[in-house]
Formats: structure tokens, sequence, C-alpha cells
């Protein structure tokens, strides 16, 4: 058997549709479980990371954690099957057609233009519009379906699984979809309630798992006991 920690990037700033770097904040996170992992010196194998700016600078900041404390820390492959699902697109492509559906969604859309805030307001209706894509609602050429993300980061936990073979421990630094997609493939948990799980994963958490060829065993889920209280977000 072999471990995974599945963590998930920093907290993040900038508009939502470019919010692919990490905040003051989010920095601090990551180092604060680099500092962790490395007091308890967690001796880690491999080491792989998801192709977005926020995943490489979570994992370099625990790396610097890690040469800070004279440890070694692996080289970290990248991985494009640990990207993030195409929020933005999401909202540019598939909302529209939501909203034309359902008078609840056309009613939240108005509120933006009364001056609603709109970083509250978008996660409001992320998970309505998540929920449509994952039951294949909600489709467009142009946007990546449900199940081709569902199969690429599975994809990337396989390749995971077959490069680090047996009697590893590994870090895979990437997002909240990914981490939920592993934890339902481990529980057999359907679409809808992945999705849904995505949306409670919290900055720099780790979610563990045993692996063995395909098989992934949950072992725990969204631990941020290595942040200090204030460093604790979810977004």
């Amino acid at each position: 058997m072999s471990q995974l920690t599945i963590v998930r990037h920093g907290q993040t700033t900038g508009p939502l549709e470019d919010r692919d770097r990490l905040s003051p904040l989010g920095h601090e996170q990551a180092a604060q479980l680099g500092r962790s992992w490395a007091a308890a010196r967690r001796a880690l194998t491999h080491v792989f990371v998801g192709p977005a700016r926020r995943h490489h600078q979570t994992c370099d900041a625990v790396g610097a954690a890690y040469r800070d404390a004279g440890l070694t820390f692996p080289t970290p492959v990248e991985l494009p099957g640990l990207d993030e699902y195409p929020a933005e697109r999401l909202f540019r492509v598939l909302l529209p057609e939501l909203a034309q559906r359902d008078a609840r969604i056309r009613a939240l859309l108005e509120q933006r233009d009364e001056g609603d805030d709109g970083e509250r307001l978008a996660f409001r209706l992320l998970e309505p519009l998540g929920l449509g894509w994952a039951r294949d609602e909600l489709t467009h050429a142009s946007v990546e379906r449900w199940g081709e993300f569902v199969a690429r980061v599975e994809g990337a936990l396989l390749r995971i699984a077959r490069e680090a073979g047996r009697g590893a421990t590994v870090a895979a630094f990437t997002s909240a979809g990914p981490t939920a997609v592993a934890t339902g493939w481990s529980l057999g948990a359907t679409g809808e309630r992945v999705f849904t799980l995505s949306l409670s994963v919290r900055n720099v958490s780790c979610t563990d798992f045993l692996f063995a060829g395909e098989r992934l065993s949950l072992q725990g889920f969204n631990d941020v006991s290595h942040l200090t209280g204030e460093a604790r977000t979810l977004r």
C-alpha cells in the first residue's frame, strides 16, 4: 500500500474570471503546511502538481519550508489532469441557459444589477450551476462535460499510482474539484454528491488516502489542523 495526500491550493485573490494566484494569506497557509510537515519530518517520495499557477505556488511554498529545514523535497511532476473544472466557462457559457430555465436564478442575477456583491452572488450561483452541469443537464460544445472532467482526474490518479508504485508517500497539489472526485471515487458517490462535496473543501486542506493499483481508500477528509485559526478559510 502507498499513501497519497491531496492538498487544495491556498486562498486566491483577484477578479473572479482571473483568480489563479495566491493571496498573501494563501501563501501563509501553504507555508504553514510546509512548516508542519517539515517539523514532523514527513518524508515524501513523490510530489505531483496541477498545471495552475495557484497549484504551483502552494507546492513551491511547501517545498521552500522543507529546504529551509534542510530536508529533501522531491521535484514536482506536473499533471494536467489535476486541473480544476472550468468554473469561469460554466458561468460565461452555461449560466445564461440555466437562467432561462430557472426563475430563481434569474432573480439572483437581477440582484447583481441592484448592486449585490459580485463574489458573494457568484458563490450562491455556483451550486445550482454546478449541479446542473454534473447531471449533464447543462452542456455546450465549448465546455468540458462533467464526465470528461471526472475521467481526466481519475486518469491523473491512476498515473500517480503507476509512477509511485508500492510503499510510496505522495503529495498532490490541486483544487477542490479534483479533491472531491478522488473522495467520491473512493466512496462510490454520485456526480451530484461529488460536486456538492467540492464546495466544502477548505484552502490548503489535506485529504488522505491509501492506494494500491486502482483501489483508493479514504483515510481522512479536509483536514486543516496544520493551520492556525485565522488561517482556516473556505475561499
